[in-house]
């Protein structure tokens, strides 16, 4: 049986290895990087998370005893499932008797990025595989007996998956998605009913404000976690920032931004390397453990000159996790490079690149490594703080929102002028929330930090 346990707000951010780590995110989610693991301690499988209200937890599954972990099955999709989602499938952890203890799905362990790869790859790459030898759960392939038997209810199947938690805090989900379904109620009554209904107005307008102020908390409350998240790791021994080449990609068109040269780095930690691109999504590899790269990799183009840097590993493609003209081709790039290889201890070596990734642009950054953005659309895109699952339809129905606020007040300024001035400050505030970080953030990025960086800018 698993017990779960709030975190005492000292614990390091260190864990045994092997440790499996979550893809990287952005904006709320880099504190995951930094705090949530898959891993072993002693006689219990170890799940570090986010809970509802965004606390640091812990959750305990026992390796010993009646109710504990005693093997694994490897579940593949069918062909159908496959061949829409390569990525399916899943290794469901049981008790002796047979019974679903939890859910692991390697494709939320990625530290690379959430990747379509067949499961039975997903296992290794994602170091699943090499976490529950290391508990001693022997992993067996699911037969047609075990696909038969009863499944759970979809709310238990949910709640037995092991996974770092959300991009955006469940207290934040579940308070929009309630706003909302107010506000729909109070506009439904407003409209089919009588408008000069001022509590039915009032109750619209509060609805709607909930929404704008709830993002600027949790705005707020992730800029302070992620820093409290940061205070949790060891003293880096050495953080690279990007030293571009004069003209690294004005041929393949990602020039190198202040954005991106003041934002994206790389930071070796006594176990720990991290890759953090410009939007701030830190990816997390260990450096010791069976998991880890055995070699850090030079490429080397055709005409002698430096192309990526990749991480070898002993089974699996390896990982390209920056470009060399982007981050050591400028001025003070070679000690940078010497500082960087040093302070990993991987051994180091070079390979000859071919002449597809040296002209292509994602074959020579790699698809997950930190690098420029294409276009500034995109960056802009990308930087932007992350939206609920409604993703633009959310942003829309809170401007509504406000504007109906606005709207209805009118209605009832004869019979309840204080609430039709209440109504109608609730509305513009509301709007002004919701426009003024969205012009700050354009302006910033059009103004700031879309500048292209050149070799004469002081910030390369």
């Amino acid at each position: 049986m698993a017990t779960a346990d709030a975190t005492p707000p000292g614990r390091s951010s260190s864990v045994p290895e092997p440790a499996l780590r979550p893809a990287p995110l952005r904006g709320p989610g880099a504190e995951l990087s930094t705090w949530a693991r898959l891993f072993t301690d002693g006689d219990a499988l170890v799940l570090r998370c986010r809970g509802f209200f965004g606390q640091r937890r812990e959750v305990r599954y026992p390796l010993s005893g009646e109710h504990r972990i005693s093997r694994a099955l490897l579940i593949s999709p069918d062909a159908d499932t496959a061949r829409s989602y390569p990525g399916a499938g899943e290794i469901r952890l049981l008790d002796p008797a047979g019974r679903p203890v939890a859910r692991l799905l390697p494709d939320r362990w990625m530290v690379s990025g959430r990747q379509e790869v067949p499961i039975d790859q997903a296992v290794e790459r994602s170091g699943a595989g090499a976490l529950l030898r290391a508990a001693g759960v022997p992993v067996v392939r699911a037969s047609r007996a075990d696909l038969a038997a009863p499944r759970e209810s979809r709310r238990r199947e949910l709640s037995l998956v092991l996974e770092p938690g959300p991009q955006l805090p469940w207290w934040y989900q579940a308070l929009r998605v309630t706003a909302g379904c107010l506000w729909l109620l109070a506009i439904s009554v407003l409209v089919i009913g009588d408008r000069s209904m001022p509590g039915w107005v009032l109750f619209a307008a509060v609805a709607a404000f909930v929404a704008p102020v709830a993002r600027l908390l949790v705005r707020g409350v992730s800029a302070l976690r992620n820093r409290s998240a940061a205070e949790l790791d060891p003293s880096p021994l050495v953080v690279i920032s990007p030293r571009p080449a004069p003209a690294a990609s004005e041929q393949d068109g990602a020039t190198p931004t202040v954005r991106f040269v003041s934002r994206a780095m790389l930071r070796v930690f006594p176990s720990e390397l991290s890759v953090v691109d410009q939007y701030g999504a830190d990816a997390r590899r260990p450096l010791a453990g069976p998991s880890a790269p055995q070699a850090l990799v030079r490429l080397i183009g055709p005409d002698g000159h430096p192309v990526a840097v990749e991480l070898r590993y002993a089974t699996g493609p390896n990982e390209t996790i920056a470009a060399w003209a982007d981050w050591f081709g400028g001025p003070g790039g070679a000690a940078q490079w010497q500082k960087f290889r040093t302070a990993t201890g991987l051994h180091c070596e070079d390979r000859k690149a071919s002449g597809k990734a040296v002209k292509v642009w994602e074959l020579a950054r790699g698809a997950y490594s930190a690098r420029p953005a294409p276009d500034a659309k995109h960056a802009r895109r990308e930087s932007r703080f992350p939206s609920s699952a409604a993703k633009g339809s959310s942003s829309a129905l809170m401007v509504i929102g406000s504007y109906f606020s606005l709207q209805f007040a009118t209605t009832v300024a004869d019979d309840a002028p204080g609430i039709a001035w209440t109504s109608a400050l609730l509305g513009v505030a509301g709007l002004l929330l919701q426009f003024a970080p969205w012009c700050w953030h354009h302006l910033r990025s059009r103004l700031y930090f879309e500048r292209p960086v050149t070799r004469k800018d002081p910030a390369s």
